[in-house]
């Protein structure tokens, strides 16, 4: 069984985000709910002091841009929706429902408005970086098929 090559760099698109965020949780000067509960780990990394807008924005960004690719993976095209729509709106729900119940301390976090426009401009990024990945792959299929 092969991949397609379309899906293996939606998958990138996944894992490398979440990655990322998770380097800036473990190495930013502020404590975290996350760095507290990795704080083995969290030792042996140094510590980086990112400008406001890493620190405040860019974990929220990450897992936002990678969730929308999580979904569109794993949704695939039949259930992805014309032009992404379900892919869009289930991220953005998710997105805003996470962000709102930490308003009411279901699960820790600081809810902040801000964070919730951060996570929709990273919706806007993915579905750009999704429609140039699909129609390079479609306009490649087209040459291999003529």
């Amino acid at each position: 069984m092969t991949i397609p090559k379309r899906n293996s760099l939606f998958a990138v698109n996944t894992i490398v985000p979440l990655i990322c965020g998770l380097l800036i949780y473990m190495t930013k000067a502020e404590s975290t709910y996350l760095s507290s509960f990795l704080s083995g780990f969290r030792t042996l990394l140094p510590t980086i002091d990112y400008p406001y807008i890493i620190r405040s924005f860019a974990c929220d960004f990450l897992w936002t841009y990678s969730m929308f690719f999580c979904f569109r993976l794993t949704l695939g095209d039949k259930l992805k929706g014309k032009h992404n729509q379900v892919v869009i709106a289930l991220t953005a729900v998710v997105a805003i429902v996470v962000e709102t119940i930490q308003l009411f301390k279901i699960i820790p976090g600081t809810f902040d408005p801000m964070d919730i426009l951060v996570e929709l401009i990273a919706i806007a990024v993915a579905l750009l970086i999704t429609t140039i990945i699909e129609r390079r792959f479609k306009n490649y299929e087209e040459k291999c098929i003529s």
